[in-house]
């Protein structure tokens, strides 16, 4: 999948809201002195209440982002600039720098290391299991280090829209560059075409002037002979 096709799915994603920060739904009670238009409710057995939880909120990735500290995901472009290469010599991408020119901040437990503390896990482990571990994991380091899932959500959807407004101006510099040099290129041709066409016509040019210089050499050297006690003399000897 393309990077913009992840961001776009990404952006759109819903995360549950964790249990302690959802608010309970308040119990109805008689004290709440119910209008015309709101019909008291038949009172409802003691297990059946026990039962009504409220429902998971959910929020969409763009919104984690807008609501933790830092740029929104819109505000995220980051600039290819020659003077600040993130490839080396072995094609080795340095990320870090990416992000660094993007202006994302730090975060107490990033994305990448999320993913080695998956690595962990046994592969035919379930995922309820598996995410049931992470919040463990989070919970536990909250205290110490501040680190949230909404702070790792957000960590790992900006560094998506890094990676994907980074590789889109890397794509056009290249694109622009790319259109340069086809442009330099198809000069650079017709240059050579021109010089070759100069080159034959310098050597058309020289085999008639060698042919008019061996035909007039044999003109005057008739001359010569005319006036030499040539054994063959010219055909204008007497």
């Amino acid at each position: 999948m393309r990077i913009d096709e992840v961001l776009k799915k990404a952006a759109g994603l819903l995360v549950e809201l964790p249990e302690e920060q959802q608010k309970p739904a308040k119990p109805w009670s008689v004290m709440d002195d119910p209008t015309p238009s709101q019909p008291i409710p038949a009172r409802q057995p003691e297990s059946k209440l026990a039962d009504l939880k409220p429902a998971p909120t959910t929020r969409t990735v763009e919104q984690v982002v807008r609501e933790a500290p830092g740029p929104n995901l819109d505000e995220i472009k980051p600039t290819a600039n020659p003077a600040e290469p993130v490839i080396d010599g072995s094609g080795n991408v340095n990320y870090a720098m990416i992000y660094v020119l993007a202006n994302l901040p730090s975060s107490p437990f990033t994305a990448e290391q999320v993913l080695e503390l998956l690595a962990t896990l046994p592969a035919d482990l379930p995922m309820e299991s598996k995410r049931s571990t992470v919040k463990i994991t989070i919970n536990a380091m909250a205290k110490a280090t501040g680190v949230t899932s909404d702070a790792i959500v957000a960590d790992a959807s900006r560094k998506l829209t890094a990676l994907a407004a980074y590789s889109k101006s890397y794509a056009d510099q290249v694109a622009q560059f790319t259109t340069k040099a086809d442009a330099e290129i198809a000069a650079l041709l017709a240059e050579v075409d021109q010089r070759k066409r100069a080159i034959e016509d310098a050597k058309t040019k020289q085999a008639q002037m060698l042919d008019a210089c061996a035909h007039e050499t044999n003109r005057l050297d008739e001359v010569l002979e005319f006036f030499s006690l040539d054994i063959h003399p010219s055909k204008y000897a007497t």
